[in-house]
């Protein structure tokens, strides 16, 4: 084992500790108190991302709860390298936000994809308003207006209240994106607050959560609600159904995931059927540093709000995903392959094991039940690869680029977050 390898499990344990954390938020708000600062939060808020114009919404309330004084900073423009599949991601993103309302009961109307000149319009008069405190209503207003298609009454607006330049506009819209990454962040509908970030609206719990701290006080139990599977009585259906699961060895949320899974499929009677794919840096699609660590930080606090071990993480990128990828067949044929993913999760995850050796990977093997003599003999092959391809295949061609990703009948969501969606389409039929 490489010098690099052997010191990963404990920089990440590092990077992603809980008693850290706490020391940096204490840190901060005590600091705070004694400048006689306010509590405050930068909001980057981008008028044709779904996902903005719903945390404005949760913004409000949360204001209005907290105290918290809200910084807008609009943004348009956005780093390309930050999705690997603009276009793919540009239409989930549009059907993702409408199952994201109903979940936290927002509104949204999953309209055609803006253009972007109607955008800039948009955000010409957001720019202009910034240090307004009728700020996010007017993004909220503004963003009803573009996703309905209604682009006279963003025109309208704009001859009745003051819109920047337009060069000035276009000047600071891209001196935004350029800053954007050194700032440590890579996805628009994003808050700021104390060196932390909370994405979109199924982050907000954690803010909500720290600020509780701050101030002593607990965190409201409807905050956490919809993270919840109610796992009510099974349906009624005579033939089972299969929940496709597209999965990734180096993906956290992929290890976050498992066990809800397992327990979803199990409870509402629904085969499961794991489909393994290569991670994106080994399809060749960039995953630059800001959203490494943003990832890895952000998969740590879901993690312990799951209270699923982690953190301890040997990286499996390159030999390691392929070593496991390897044995992922014999492990199939077994009838033994959630039993090794798991026990592979989360030695790579939570233990520090480098499955790219035989040492580490023995351990695994042998922990699932499998028999490590035909496991070596299973390294020596690549039969996996096809397979891995066509579950590449299918989860682009259903819609999604990246995992987790579950599929239900017709129904394809991405990221462990969405899991009460699947069990939401499941009661709804349950009730019907």
């Amino acid at each position: 084992m490489s010098l690099k390898n052997r010191l990963m499990p404990y920089v990440a344990q590092l990077l992603t500790s809980q008693r850290l954390r706490r020391l940096h938020e204490r840190w901060f708000a005590m600091r705070r108190r004694i400048q006689g600062k306010p509590q405050e939060a930068v909001f980057y808020f981008r008028v044709d991302d779904p996902y903005s114009w719903l945390l404005a919404q949760q913004l409000s309330t949360l204001s209005r709860d907290t105290g918290l004084r809200i910084r807008p900073r609009t943004m348009l423009h956005l780093p390309k390298e930050m999705y690997p599949e603009p276009e793919l991601h540009r239409q989930y993103s549009i059907q993702d936000a409408a199952l994201a309302a109903q979940l936290h009961n927002l509104q949204f109307t999953a309209g055609p994809a803006p253009s972007h000149s109607d955008a800039f319009a948009a955000s010409r008069i957001l720019l202009a308003h910034e240090n307004d405190p009728g700020y996010l209503s007017l993004a909220q207003t503004l963003s009803r207006h573009l996703w309905s298609g209604d682009i006279d009454a963003i025109h309208v607006l704009g001859t009745h209240t003051d819109v920047m330049p337009e060069k000035q506009a276009r000047q600071q819209l891209e001196a935004r994106r350029d800053s954007f990454l050194s700032e440590g962040h890579y996805l628009t509908g994003t808050l700021q607050y104390g060196g932390s970030w909370y994405w979109g609206p199924d982050r907000i719990d954690h803010l909500y959560e720290r600020l509780a701290a701050e101030r002593h006080e607990p965190l409201a139990l409807q905050k956490l609600a919809w993270r919840q599977l109610q796992l009510r009585r099974p349906p009624r259906a005579t033939q089972r159904e299969t929940l496709e699961f597209f999965f990734s060895f180096r993906s956290p949320y992929s290890y976050l995931a498992l066990e809800r899974v397992l327990a979803l499929t199990k409870h509402y009677q629904l085969d499961l059927q794991i489909r393994p794919v290569l991670p994106m840096v080994m399809r060749g699609l960039s995953v630059p540093k800001a959203k490494r660590f943003y990832i890895l930080r952000d998969a740590a606090r879901e993690a312990r709000r799951a209270d699923v071990p982690f953190g301890k993480i040997c990286d499996p990128v390159g030999p390691g995903v392929e070593r496991c990828m390897a044995i992922w067949p014999l492990a199939e044929r077994d009838k033994k392959l959630v039993r090794f993913i798991s026990e592979a999760t989360r030695a790579i995850w939570s233990e520090g094991v480098d499955v790219a050796t035989d040492a580490g990977l023995k351990r695994v093997v042998e922990r699932a039940g499998l028999d490590w003599v035909a496991a070596k003999t299973a390294l020596g092959n690549n039969n996996w690869v096809a397979a891995a391809t066509k579950n590449r295949d299918d989860m682009v061609a259903a819609g999604s680029w990246g995992v987790p990703t579950f599929r239900l009948r017709d129904i394809t969501v991405w990221g462990q977050d969405r899991l009460p969606v699947i069990e939401k389409l499941l009661l709804e039929e349950i009730r019907s």
